[in-house]
């Protein structure tokens, strides 16, 4: 017999791999001069998220505004450790192709990173907008931890 709590637990688990199927995404990579997106991707037009700096390497990176009868759409974490300190990138595509019904309307990025030096950028769509690209990177990290939630109608 599962208790309550153990149901709830499993119930959690099932809600958030769902949210995070229409999601292509590149892992978290590190990159050199040569290897970056913006190098690799000289005419992308990058447009960078507001950014609060917390503590150490706290960062709460936003775009977009929620709006009266908006929903969570998408819910994605990842996290990565590294020996040394790397400059790194995630690269983030909602829905995997194509375009999608959901209007986008805000994006939130709670990210901890042990450097001073991290951003997000929306490379393609975005707010208001039915798809995004966002490009999540740090530089001499010897940790990447973020969770990310679209939100839209």
């Amino acid at each position: 017999m599962i208790d309550l709590s153990r149901k709830c637990f499993i119930v959690l688990i099932c809600i958030t791999s769902a949210l995070a199927v229409d999601l292509q995404y590149s892992e978290i990579v590190t990159v050199n001069n040569e290897t970056r997106y913006i190098v690799l991707n000289p005419d992308a037009a990058l447009t960078l998220f507001n950014k609060n700096h917390y503590v150490g390497g706290q960062y709460v990176f936003t775009s977009g505004k929620r709006i009266t009868g908006d929903r969570l759409i998408l819910n994605f974490q990842d996290s990565t450790q590294f020996t040394k300190g790397e400059d790194v990138e995630a690269l983030l595509r909602y829905p995997a192709k194509g375009t999608d019904t959901n209007i986008i309307t805000q994006v939130d990025i709670y990210a901890a990173v042990s450097s001073e030096d991290a951003d997000s950028f929306f490379v393609d769509g975005g707010i208001n907008k039915s798809f995004c690209e966002i490009l999540i990177a740090g530089n001499k990290t010897s940790y990447v931890e973020f969770e990310m939630f679209i939100y839209g109608y």
